[in-house]
């Protein structure tokens, strides 16, 4: 009996990867479009005028995950930065839209990958902690013209510092524009 004892669990474990294995490749490609529509819905958050986006060409080792001209028409309304920084549960998505003046013009906290403490880092993605950006025409400054959330302050304090380096980066990239990609505008 015990000699077909490790060929049941064989059998068994080739079964199960198999089943897993299968899975997977059911499920990626509709799980890689949520994320490519929740992607474009936070892009439509934060420039709701735009009618087209333009990704940019990035270096392969921009610390953002993309640089997006929101457009009406052949108008550029401003950037759209997205930015992944650490916090306290795990990687927090930010996408944050500047217009041509330098005002913020919309904020997304959040992403696929998110996990900040529920009742607590999560409070980061309400608007009662996103909106004191929106408006903003200068670098946001902690402490100065926004602010952490008490409890919070990891994953509070991460989102602010994503912002400032989005906001920075933009700064740069009006005085160095940066080419958009070949592909088809998104």
């Amino acid at each position: 009996m015990k000699k077909h004892a490790w060929l049941i669990l064989c059998i068994i474990a080739l079964v199960a990867g198999l089943a897993l294995a299968t899975t997977n490749m059911v499920t990626a490609d509709p799980i890689e479009q949520q994320r490519i529509a929740a992607i474009e819905a936070a892009r439509k958050t934060v420039f709701p005028a735009a009618t087209s986006f333009s990704e940019l060409v990035l270096e392969a080792d921009s610390e953002f995950d993309s640089i997006t001209l929101a457009k009406s028409g052949d108008e550029t309304l401003g950037y759209i930065l997205q930015n992944t920084v650490g916090g306290y549960g795990g990687p927090i998505e930010i996408i944050l839209g500047v217009d041509m003046q330098g005002v913020i013009n919309g904020i997304t906290v959040g992403g696929s990958k998110f996990a900040e403490t529920a009742g607590l880092g999560t409070k980061v993605k309400e608007p009662a902690f996103t909106d004191q950006f929106v408006g903003l025409s200068v670098v946001p400054e902690m402490d100065v013209n926004v602010d952490t959330i008490s409890g919070t302050t990891v994953s509070s304090s991460a989102v602010i510092n994503g912002v400032i380096a989005c906001y920075q980066r933009w700064q740069v990239l009006i005085e160095n524009p940066i080419p958009e990609a070949t592909a088809a505008p998104q």
